[in-house]
């Protein structure tokens, strides 16, 4: 089965750690999960626009290199007065590949989606980060890190990230350049979903009625099996009783 970054990265932040993270930023859970659906993808989204720039793929096999084992102590330091390290870390590393306006226009687009104040999601987004990087080097294996590899593997995983980004959200995306990075998928996602469960559906409506004929045909009798050996009968009988005797 083909790797879905989105999944993978979503996986780290269990139940218990969203908990954390939301009584670490002084969030309601609910608001707290409703942020991290739409900063999870966001953040590869970019992460995918860095690896189509020049020097992209070197700035993040840095930044992965530097996270190698975050994953280990994630939870841990959320929520026990570590987060306010793993937010500076974060935030620097977000101001690296991304500059310094567009971590803050993402903080803001995914304040309006979740309904929390932009210092708050801010915080969100540098805190994910080094756990969505350190996902990534986890992945693809510490020893064999190199910038093409990390780039590549970030390009294939266009869709399955458009795919995860939530519809409400996107509309929120008007000051960032997350849609332009996936080659505008995001806009495509549901028309397209709904072209592969059309035809998906066409397919299996053949495939029935593939079936319900060979089914009636199993079930008809075969005229050759009966309508022969009757003609050979009858040209016997014929024989015997039309010869003169």
């Amino acid at each position: 089965m083909a790797t879905n970054l989105v999944t993978m990265v979503m996986q780290v932040l269990t139940p218990d750690t969203v908990g954390r993270i939301a009584g670490a930023l002084g969030l309601d859970r609910r608001a707290a999960q409703t942020a991290i659906g739409a900063a999870v993808p966001a953040l590869l989204a970019e992460l995918t626009r860095v690896a189509a720039q020049r020097g992209g793929p070197q700035k993040l096999l840095d930044a992965a290199r530097q996270q190698t084992g975050t994953l280990n102590s994630f939870a841990k330091t959320v929520g026990t007065g570590g987060q306010s390290s793993l937010i500076e870390k974060g935030s620097q590393m977000l101001s690296v590949l991304l500059g310094d306006q567009e971590p803050m226009a993402l903080a803001a687009a995914v304040g309006r989606y979740a309904g929390i104040g932009p210092s708050a999601s801010g915080s969100l987004l540098a805190m994910l980060a080094p756990a969505v990087m350190a996902t990534i080097a986890e992945q693809l294996g510490v020893r064999i890190l190199d910038s093409s590899r990390i780039a590549g593997f970030l390009i294939t995983q266009k869709d399955g990230i458009a795919a995860a980004l939530p519809s409400g959200f996107r509309d929120q995306l008007g000051g960032t350049d997350l849609l332009d990075a996936l080659g505008g998928i995001a806009g495509m996602t549901t028309p397209t979903a709904d072209k592969n469960a059309q035809a998906t559906a066409r397919a299996v409506h053949s495939i029935d009625d593939a079936g319900r004929r060979a089914a009636t045909a199993a079930a008809s009798p075969n005229w050759v099996s009966w309508v022969v050996p009757a003609l050979a009968i009858a040209g016997l009988l014929f024989y015997v009783f039309a010869k003169p005797h």
